[in-house]
């Protein structure tokens, strides 16, 4: 029920972004993001559910006896790298200031190398979501957010904050990653069996937040697509 949510409203986020980008005239990065939004659904929707259907429909046995069967980590474990570096590259396309644009480059091949490595030489990625990288992702992404923040409030773009998509994007991503992330560093250290009653509210919340989240882009997407000028 909590993935079929989620789902659910991904799509909206994407439907959403797709109908603003062939109406409007938009920033090439915004396009790219709309693009990532149906990239996230395409992800979530077939992966989220293959051990689901692996283990319950006959019609996808011939994936029995592959890690699909167990589990869809590997596909998680390298999207959040795909996922978190494109939200930093995001928010460099759209800062002005070329220190900062500098910056984020730097800490995204970073980040791209680390997480690489990691996964490569430790025995998370068949078993669990690489706590490390999506730590290290989150606090890039607060990190990038905040230097997007800090340059709109040093600018006459404070009084038209609300008309940005941008600013809908920021404010849907760092609150969902200030939510999840210190419950994920917590339930890391949880399994069902342990402690189911803690892993439930762990999918509630996680389920509350990309509620949010989602729901930011799409009222942005709403919103901004009033100021834009149609073909």
């Amino acid at each position: 029920m909590f993935l079929a949510i989620i789902n659910t409203v991904e799509l909206m986020a994407a439907v959403a972004g797709l109908i603003y980008i062939t109406k409007y005239r938009v920033k090439l990065s915004t396009r790219y993001f709309v693009y990532f939004l149906w990239l996230t659904v395409f992800i979530e929707v077939i992966f989220g559910w293959i051990t689901v259907c692996v283990n319950n429909f006959e019609s996808f046995s011939f994936l029995k006896g592959t890690f699909l069967e167990k589990s869809n980590y590997p596909i998680y474990n390298t999207f959040h790298i795909v996922s978190f570096t494109f939200y930093i590259l995001y928010f460099r396309s759209n800062l002005k200031d070329q220190k900062f644009t500098a910056y984020l480059s730097f800490l995204s091949i970073i980040y791209v190398l680390g997480s690489s490595l990691n996964l490569l030489f430790s025995d998370e990625f068949y078993f669990k979501i690489s706590s490390s990288n999506y730590i290290a992702g989150s606090i890039l992404i607060f990190l990038s957010a905040i230097i997007y923040f800090y340059e709109i409030f040093k600018s006459d773009e404070i009084l038209t904050f609300y008309k940005s998509i941008v600013s809908y994007i920021s404010v849907g991503a760092l609150i969902f990653h200030l939510t999840i992330t210190p419950i994920f560093i917590y339930g890391s250290y949880y399994s069902s069996s342990r402690d189911p009653e803690f892993v439930n509210i762990y999918r509630i919340i996680l389920t509350v937040a990309n509620i949010f989240m989602y729901t930011c882009y799409t009222i942005g997407f709403i919103v901004c697509s009033r100021k834009n000028r149609s073909y």
